[in-house]
Formats: C-alpha cells, sequence, structure tokens
C-alpha cells in the first residue's frame, strides 16, 4: 500500500531511502570531525556483545550505517536530557481494571485514645491513634512535632538514617496545624500528623541529593506531587529520610543506614531510612519508592508494615525516576491501617505524570474471609501449617486457603530496569561522576547497561509483556494470594507486571528470627489486601513491638 498515493511513494522506496541515507559514504562521513570514527575491530568486538556474526563486507557496510546514526545520538547526548523528562511512552499493566474516576471511600473505627503518659509511648502510636488524639485536641501537632524532633536528633545520627533535618519547615507547619484545629479547621486524619520522605523526593527550599555523591549539593525548587498532597492534608515533614545512591542499597554518601532492631545489620533498601526512621519511632510514617523491592525488602529488615501500590497509582512528578516503567511509590507505616490512611491522601493521577491514573480506592477495616477466594504461594504441604501462624489466623477467620504456583520470570526481563536505569544515569556515567559512589552496585550495572541495544531493551519490554499474560492466568480467580517472607520471585514477577504488594511482619520464630508474609493484590486492588493485613494485625498486636534503641 502506497504511503502517499498520489506520489506513487511506496512503503519499499520510502525503506530504501531511509536505508541509502543510512549507508552513506563512510569516507565522507569521517571528514566530519563531530561525528565519532569506527573501526572494523570497533565492529567485530561489537558482535561479540550482540551475538551477531557479520562477513567482512556486513561489517563494512554496518559500520557506515554505526558512523551515521552515531552522529545523531551523539546529539541526543549534547542535548543535556535531565532526568525528570519522561520517555514518550506509556507504561499500563496488562488485566482488569476498575471503572475510572476518583472515588475514596476509608473507613476507620472509631476508638478513644488516651493520651499516654511518656513521649516514648506517643512516639510509637500509630497514624489513626495520634490523629485521634490530635482532633480531640488532647495532643497539640507543634507537641508531637517536637517529641519527634528529639527523638530524629538523638537517634537519626546512631541509625544514619536522615539525609536533611527539614526542622524549619516542620515547626511552621506544626504552628499553623495547632491554628486551624483550635480554630475547629481539622483538615483530616494526616492533619497535624509528622512523617519521613526519602531523598529522592523534592521539597523547595532542600537538597534533594538522591543519596548520591553526584548530587550531594543539589537543590530542586519546586515540592513533587506527594508533598504538595501531604502539605494539603495538613501532615508535617520533619526530615528527608536516606535511600541507599540512586536508590540501591542501604549505602549513601553519608554511610550505612542500619536497623533498629540490629545495628550491627543495614536497614536494607532502598528506601532504608524511611523503614528506619518509622520502626525506631522518629516519626509517625514515611514515604518510600520501590522498583524492585525497595519498599519491602527494608520493611521486611526493620519489621515495619510497607505497601507497595500498582503502578501508576501515585505520581512521581518531583521524583528521581530510576525506571519510568517500574518506579512507584508507597507509604511505609507501623501497621496496615495507617498505609490505608496515607495512601487514600497520595494516590490519584497527575498530568505531570504521564503513566499516573484516576481509579477508585475503598478500605474497611475487616473482610469476609470466607466470601474471598486465596492463594498461598509455593505451599507444596498444607497451606494453613505452611504460613504459620498467619494461616492459623486466616482459618479462624474463615478462610479457605489454596496452593498456587507461579512461574518465575526470564531473567533477562529485568534488564528493563538496567537499561532504563542507565538511561536516567547516562551523563554521569559518561562524565565519570558515577564512579565517586563508593560502594555502590550502580556503576558496573550502568556500563554494561549502556553496551547493550535498543533491540535488547524492546525484546526485554516484549518479554515482559509475556510475564503480564502468564502472571493474569496463573493468578485465576484468587482475589490475592499470600507468600512468605517478600514473596520470593512473585517480587520480581509482580514489580513487572505492576501488581500491589504489602509486607506484614509476624514476629519472631522458634529461632528468634524475624518473620513475615507479604499479600499480593489484584491490580488497583489495595484496599483487599490492607484489610486483610489489618485483621492479621489486630490477632497478633507485632506492631506494637518496639526495638532497643539503647544499643545504639
Amino acid at each position: 500500500m502506497p504511503l502517499m498515493g498520489s506520489s506513487g511513494f511506496s512503503r519499499k522506496n520510502f525503506l530504501l531511502a531511509s536505508l541509502a541515507a543510512a549507508f552513506a559514504p563512510f569516507d565522507a562521513l569521517a571528514q566530519n570531525s563531530q561525528r565519532t570514527t569506527y573501526t572494523l575491530d570497533d565492529v567485530k568486538g561489537a558482535e561479540k556483545l550482540s551475538g551477531i556474526t557479520l562477513s567482512d563486507d556486513q561489517r563494512k557496510d554496518v559500520l557506515q550505517a554505526l558512523a551515521n546514526s552515531r552522529s545523531g545520538l551523539d546529539q541526543i547526548r549534547k542535548a543535556g536530557l535531565s532526568n525528570d523528562i519522561t520517555p514518550a511512552f506509556v507504561f499500563v499493566p496488562q488485566g482488569k481494571k476498575p471503572t475510572a474516576g476518583k472515588r475514596t471511600k476509608l473507613t476507620i473505627p472509631k476508638q478513644t485514645v488516651t493520651r499516654p503518659k511518656t513521649d516514648e509511648d506517643i512516639a510509637f502510636l500509630t497514624v489513626a491513634e495520634l490523629g485521634e488524639l490530635i482532633k480531640s485536641r488532647k495532643l497539640k501537632p507543634s507537641e508531637l512535632t517536637e517529641i519527634y524532633l528529639k527523638r530524629l536528633k538523638e537517634f537519626g545520627p546512631k541509625l544514619k538514617n536522615v539525609i536533611t533535618l527539614t526542622e524549619e519547615t516542620a515547626r511552621k507547619q506544626a504552628a499553623q496545624a495547632d491554628k486551624e484545629i483550635a480554630e475547629g479547621k481539622y483538615r483530616g486524619p494526616l492533619h497535624g500528623i509528622p512523617y519521613g520522605i526519602k531523598d529522592l523526593f523534592a521539597a523547595k527550599g532542600y537538597p534533594t541529593t538522591w543519596g548520591a555523591e553526584p548530587y550531594k549539593n543539589q537543590v530542586l525548587n519546586l515540592d513533587c506531587a506527594v508533598v504538595e498532597k501531604l502539605n494539603a492534608a495538613g501532615a508535617i515533614m520533619l526530615a528527608k529520610t536516606s535511600l541507599g545512591a540512586l536508590a540501591y542499597g542501604d549505602i549513601w554518601f553519608g554511610g550505612q543506614t542500619l536497623n533498629p532492631w540490629n545495628p550491627k545489620q543495614g536497614s536494607s533498601g532502598s528506601s532504608a531510612g524511611s523503614a528506619a526512621g518509622t520502626a525506631a519511632g522518629l516519626f509517625a510514617f514515611s514515604i518510600g519508592t520501590e522498583t524492585l523491592g525497595s519498599v519491602v525488602s527494608p520493611s521486611r529488615q526493620c519489621r515495619v508494615t510497607g505497601l507497595r501500590p500498582t503502578f501508576g497509582r501515585t505520581s512521581r512528578y518531583g521524583a528521581m525516576a530510576l525506571s519510568w516503567t517500574m518506579d512507584k511509590v508507597g507509604p511505609i507505616c507501623r501497621c496496615a491501617q495507617d498505609c490505608a490512611i496515607v495512601f487514600s491522601v497520595i494516590y490519584g493521577a497527575d498530568p505531570r505524570d504521564p503513566m499516573s491514573v484516576d481509579y477508585p480506592f475503598s478500605y474497611q477495616p475487616t473482610a469476609d474471609l470466607k466470601k474471598l477466594k486465596i492463594g498461598v504461594i509455593n505451599s507444596d504441604a498444607d497451606p494453613v501449617k505452611y504460613l504459620g501462624k498467619a494461616g492459623e489466623i486466616l482459618k479462624s477467620l474463615g478462610a479457605d486457603l489454596k496452593p498456587v504456583k507461579f512461574t518465575p520470570p526470564v531473567n533477562g526481563a529485568t534488564e528493563v530496569l538496567t537499561i532504563e536505569g542507565a538511561a536516567a544515569f547516562d551523563e554521569i556515567t559518561r562524565d565519570g561522576r558515577v564512579d565517586t559512589m563508593k560502594g555502590s552496585l550502580w556503576p558496573p550495572a550502568f556500563k554494561a547497561s549502556s553496551m547493550l541495544t535498543g533491540v535488547d531493551y524492546i525484546q526485554a519490554m516484549r518479554v515482559r509483556t509475556n510475564v503480564m499474560h502468564k502472571f493474569e492466568e496463573e493468578f485465576a480467580d484468587f482475589d490475592f494470594v499470600i507468600g512468605l517472607e517478600s514473596a520470593g520471585s512473585v517480587l520480581v514477577t509482580t514489580n513487572l507486571t505492576g501488581h500491589p504488594q504489602i509486607f506484614v511482619p509476624m514476629g519472631l520464630n522458634e529461632q528468634s528470627r524475624p518473620i513475615g508474609i507479604s499479600l499480593v493484590g489484584r491490580l488497583y486492588e489495595e484496599g483487599t489486601i490492607l484489610a486483610v493485613a489489618n485483621m492479621i494485625q489486630q490477632a497478633t498486636q507485632v506492631f506494637r513491638k518496639r526495638p532497643d534503641l539503647s544499643q545504639l
């Protein structure tokens, strides 16, 4: 079929013309000093990386094409693409989607809370309990803010979990909250509640370091979307928390963030400081991000509750991009109900993040487990016994647990992350600044991914499509599934597919080792896994336990 019918310029002619331009004489191209000159030996070396074998004549043709392509790509490198520029495509998780339109139904049981006698007891209350104390005017936001600031100054340096203390802003926001609440202007359950936020989110007037040496002095003159929403809810920003350099691990330019339960261990990452600070009672809740385990992993290590929402549920405007098609924003809290409260504020579409979506969110503190189809991941034995205490609780509440297995994703699918990360930080990889991040695994990963091809990336994304379809097929008609700890390979799968996951600490086993479970829900159905997680936590009360900070 002609592309331009009247001219007779067919698709074949169009492709031939394009190829002719690509295979322009190399001698002429080489005369342009701004273009890179390649040799046949370069092509031979590239053959090993690409897995393609060429003849001598084919190498000459490729050499000519490379010279022309490189010229254009060099212009892209000189364009100075900043981290906030999103690629011209949108990733959409594959599966059933709810009806569009933002509707929030948040049900939090009314409770009578007596103000504790000690500041430490206050610091470890849940968001819901602190909100009740503030709403009933038994506790002022300014009082709560000072309690947490004192703890941050005492324990933050020992845990190495704070990059920037936002003390001035916190006191201003607390004073405003005091005034509004005294005047009867109560904004909701986060009004007057202090929090910490991972330092890959921009906050006006403060450095946004991304935990990495090349960006130690970076100041972005804007508030990210999450900070905007928390500001509107009346929450109080206390600190920008540590993260492994460029969202990998728990080592940043200030050292390694420690686990408050065991300071001989790191806190895991990359939402290292958010999880450690929540566990240590340095703020009421925190905000983290996950690309491949960065909420679930530190939540497990620090024994807190972390929600990784469905991909696209929260705006990433003003946040560092590592992988445009995998980055997700979620709350890290003491309990699932707190995660529901925070998520109800930060979720929703944002035109500044083209991959964000606007679907309803509903949370009830309980669910009828008799009506839900529940799968237990990789349980060859009795699913109830396999899950231990969690299985016993669910069974006592009427759940019928069925075993389910999921096919692990092809390893190459995760190259999506490293290739996108290499693109996001191409500039510092090429100018050498990436090597200043001591202890980080990103420098060799970025360099290796820079040697992969656009074809490799597209093929990895195509495999990812297969992963999504296979996971939906195996998920079948289950309402949610449960796995031990981080849910094994399902953690990787669901970060590729975009499904939500929540980690729930379950205390210690007989060997005094911390244990937990992960609940994985259907796309955009965070409310279900939050409700079930809450039911389990109300039965165990594990979230009431505190680390001994005297050992720091």
